[in-house]
């Protein structure tokens, strides 16, 4: 791996992210997840745009009241209110969802906030998710799909490829985005692997979640898998919670990962936040696994997005069997994918130049 500063791993996170001031009250807030939210100093919120950074990245329900200044708790105050009335819509159309799933006989699981948010975190509303993600078989997405648009549901985006086999993003009646998972990530394979495990049954709603060693894998999957810019620190914090309330099995997650094929980024995604952490005997243990390749490196461990290398990876993302119906869609990208792929060489030389002179 390679040899980060702090200030170079927040910036893996988000490249706004490196400012002095905004890193040490990142610092304090991954202080206050790993240690059940025990307040040493006051969190001053006062260096420009950090109000937007704890937007994008759904960190406000993180801060307790008593850990800001006395003329922001209201603003505080006001911001989890409406943070908790949007969860709890969220999940209202997550029990419908999962309850009509089960009268027809889909199997699910649910995925990141909504699990994470009741079983890692001491109150689930701490968890700021913005939509409710789902993971079926691939076989029985086309049945989720029909199932929901026979109850209002509409799609939300323009589909991906379907050589691709991402799933399927669908809006409920009242505006709340559900995400049909058809794999855990990109990379991973078609097949039922994932459910091959029985997971933990969920309180708050009628279903499954992973179990502990594979919801550290998603949540370190997601993190790391994402493109640069596009990443939230709030599966960086899951990762931090579940360490502080699990004894997860490392090398079962490392098994589960090998499987889903992403073994080198989810190790990758657990190394950095065990370098922020400082978490010694994880970063020993992470040694033993498959390291980051030079396109991985060069496309998820660096701080900005580099499209031109990004579209050269995703024909990972196709299933085998698939890629050479892809083909012609990989060497044809869409015009606003051309668009991205040309402002990216223009940048990426822009950068080489600067960086000779």
């Amino acid at each position: 791996m390679p040899q980060l500063t702090r200030r170079e791993l927040w910036a893996l996170a988000d490249p706004r992210l490196t400012e002095p001031d905004v890193v040490v009250v990142m610092e304090q807030i991954l202080e206050l997840v790993g240690t059940d939210w025990k307040v040493e100093a006051s969190v001053d919120l006062r260096a420009p745009l950090m109000r937007q950074y704890l937007s994008d990245h759904r960190l406000w329900p993180l801060l307790p009241l008593d850990a800001v200044r006395s003329s922001v708790r209201p603003e505080l105050r006001h911001r989890q209110v409406a943070i908790s009335a949007s969860q709890m819509r969220l999940r209202s159309v997550a029990t419908e969802v999962l309850e009509q799933f089960d009268a027809e006989g889909i199997e699910s699981r649910v995925l990141k906030g909504l699990a994470t948010g009741e079983l890692d975190y001491p109150n689930y509303l701490l968890r700021h998710t913005g939509d409710v993600d789902l993971a079926v078989r691939p076989e029985r997405l086309d049945d989720a799909v029909r199932v929901l648009r026979g109850h209002g549901y509409g799609d939300r985006y323009e589909r991906f490829s379907p050589y691709l086999s991402y799933g399927c993003t669908l809006e409920a009646p009242n505006g709340v985005e559900v995400d049909l998972h058809a794999r855990l990530s990109r990379r991973s394979p078609l097949g039922d692997r994932l459910f091959q495990d029985l997971g933990e049954p969920l309180s708050m709603l009628p279903g499954y979640a992973l179990s502990a060693a594979h919801r550290l894998v998603h949540a370190s999957g997601h993190f790391l898998i994402s493109p640069p810019g596009a990443r939230r620190l709030s599966g960086l914090f899951d990762i931090t919670r579940m360490h502080a309330c699990h004894d997860v099995d490392l090398e079962k997650a490392r098994r589960f990962a090998a499987d889903l094929r992403i073994e080198a980024l989810v190790g990758a995604g657990l190394w950095v936040e065990a370098m922020l952490s400082d978490r010694v005997d994880v970063i020993a243990q992470l040694d033993t696994w498959k390291a980051p390749d030079w396109l991985e490196r060069n496309t998820r461990l660096v701080p900005e997005r580099r499209l031109l290398l990004d579209h050269l990876g995703r024909y990972r993302e196709v299933p085998r069997g698939r890629r050479l119906r892809y083909l012609p869609a990989w060497l044809l990208p869409t015009r606003r994918q051309r668009r991205l792929l040309i402002g990216s060489a223009r940048g990426t030389a822009t950068r080489l130049t600067q960086g000779r002179r």
